[in-house]
């Protein structure tokens, strides 16, 4: 069962703090997924407007394929293609540790939502460790 929790502008650095060694990780994995011309995106932020002064930022942590296009003029395109690994033959990507997780922020408003009892208790357990 889904859990929210209000938290404040403070735990979004944290859980940059959290992420950053997942990201060296990634950045590895990224340079051989290239190879085949996939890439993993670790986390997809998404912005709405609501009005025309407030936003809403939406942070979803997991990993999200993209394949890499290159058109004739040089440019490239991503193209997304799903959040399963799209090649049997590369190889798991690193377990990421905070996949799962949906933060919401709105001005000074973060809303964490963990799509576990499980999760949160695993993640809060980490953010503690930071202190």
């Amino acid at each position: 069962m889904k859990k929210k929790v209000k938290e404040s502008l403070d735990f979004l650095k944290k859980l940059n703090i959290v992420i950053a060694d997942y990201l060296q990780q990634i950045y590895e994995y990224n340079n051989m997924a290239r190879q085949k011309g996939y890439y993993l995106k670790p986390v997809h932020i998404a912005v709405r407007k609501e009005k025309e002064t407030v936003k809403t930022k939406y942070y979803y942590y997991g990993r999200y394929w993209y394949k890499i296009e290159r058109s004739e003029k040089g440019g490239v395109r991503w193209v997304y293609i799903g959040k399963e690994k799209p090649d049997p033959t590369l190889p798991d990507p690193p377990k990421h540790p905070l996949e799962g997780l949906v933060v919401k922020v709105r001005d000074s408003e973060v809303e964490a939502v963990f799509a576990s009892e499980e999760m949160y208790q695993e993640i809060m357990k980490r953010l503690e460790a930071l202190k």
